[in-house]
C-alpha cells in the first residue's frame, strides 16, 4: 500500500519551524524517512527472496501488446471545461500570493476533475500504472502557471517529494550541455545522453512537456511485474540475486556531513505490509534515445 493511503499530505516547506533533518516529523515525512537524494533501506524489514512470489497476477502485469492499439485506454484529452477549471484555480492560487511550495489539494481544489484524478489515482498506483494527457495550454499559460497547474494536479494523486539533495521539487529536463560520461556526478537528464530503463525512487512520477522537440522525445514503458515474472521464468537465480542487498549505489555527492558516497541496496525495493512487492512498482520509464535537441520537460516526484 503507497503511503498516502494511509497518511496525510506532509506541512508545506514555507509553513515549517526549523528542527534538524534527522528529527523531521512524521507530518513532513510520513514514509519516516528523508525525502532528498539516495538513502539506504532500513536493512531490518528487507524481505528474502523465499518470501517473493513466484509469479504476480492482476492489472499490474502487462505487456506492450495489451496497449500498444489502444491508446484510448491509457490516453485523456483535457476537456474545455476541464482546462478552464485548472485554470480558474491556478489563477486563484497565484493570486494568493502562496509560494507554489506550499501548494496542496487544499488550496488547489478542483470540485470537477478533482474526481476523475481520485479514481485516476486508484488505477495509477493499483492497475497499469500510467496515463497520458493531453491539451494542456503551456503555451498559452507560460512557464509559472503552467509548473502551478501541474504541481496542483500533483497534490490530487499525492505529496510531493524532493529530487535530489537540492531539496528540488519540480525538476527540468533539458540538455545543459552536462558531460553524460561523468556518470559520478552528472545526472543524465541534464544531457542529450539516452536514458535506460529506469525506476525512480517515489510512488508516482510526472512529466510535463513544455515544448515539443524537433526530433526525439520518445518514452517508453514497461510493467516491472511483467519483468519479474519472466524473470521467475527464465532466470530464477537472476531475481533471487535482485532481491538481495548486494547492489551499490553512487550518490553522486548528494550527501550530508559524515554520510558515505554510495548506498548499497536490494534491486527490488520491498514492503512492510504481507507481501514484499508493491504495486507502485508497476511501471517503469526511460528516456528519449539521443537527440540533437531534447524537449524541454518538467519532471515531478510524487509518493502516492
Amino acid at each position: 500500500m503507497a503511503p498516502a493511503l494511509t497518511t496525510s499530505a506532509p506541512t508545506a516547506p514555507h509553513e515549517l519551524s526549523s528542527f534538524p533533518n534527522h528529527k523531521a516529523p512524521r507530518t513532513i515525512y510520513p514514509d519516516g524517512i528523508k525525502t532528498s537524494g539516495q538513502h539506504p533501506p532500513l536493512y531490518d524489514i528487507l524481505r528474502p527472496y523465499e518470501d517473493f512470489p513466484k509469479k504476480i497476477t492482476g492489472p499490474t502485469v502487462w505487456n506492450v501488446e495489451d496497449y500498444r492499439t489502444h491508446p484510448e485506454q491509457w490516453t485523456h484529452v483535457l476537456s474545455p471545461s476541464e482546462i478552464q477549471e485548472i485554470s480558474s484555480t491556478a489563477d486563484a492560487f497565484l493570486a494568493s500570493g502562496t509560494p507554489l511550495t506550499g501548494i496542496s489539494r487544499e488550496n488547489f481544489q478542483l470540485k470537477e476533475f478533482g474526481s476523475f484524478l481520485g479514481v485516476l489515482r486508484k488505477e495509477l498506483i493499483d492497475g497499469k500504472g500510467f496515463i497520458l494527457f493531453k491539451g494542456l495550454p503551456v503555451q498559452e499559460w507560460g512557464n509559472h502557471k503552467s509548473a502551478v497547474a501541474y504541481m496542483g494536479l500533483g497534490t490530487h494523486l499525492g505529496y510531493f517529494v524532493s529530487q535530489n539533495a537540492h531539496g528540488h521539487v519540480l525538476g527540468h529536463v533539458k540538455d545543459l550541455g552536462d558531460d553524460p560520461t561523468a556518470i559520478s556526478r552528472v545526472r543524465i537528464y541534464r544531457t542529450n545522453a539516452r536514458q535506460f530503463f529506469h525506476a525512480d525512487d517515489a510512488d508516482l512520477v510526472g512529466l510535463l512537456c513544455i515544448a515539443k522537440a524537433l526530433e526525439g522525445g520518445e518514452s517508453d514503458l514497461v510493467s516491472a511485474h511483467e519483468v519479474w515474472n519472466a524473470l521467475q521464468v527464465e532466470n530464477p537465480d537472476v531475481a533471487r540475486t535482485l532481491t538481495e542487498p548486494i547492489w551499490y549505489f553512487d550518490r553522486k555527492g548528494e550527501t550530508s556531513v559524515g554520510e558515505e558516497e554510495w548506498i548499497r541496496t536490494s534491486g527490488t525495493p520491498t514492503t512492510s505490509g504481507p507481501s514484499p512487492v508493491s504495486p507502485t512498482q508497476a511501471s517503469s520509464r526511460r528516456s528519449p534515445p539521443p537527440r540533437k535537441k531534447p524537449p524541454p520537460c518538467w519532471k515531478k516526484h510524487v509518493s502516492g
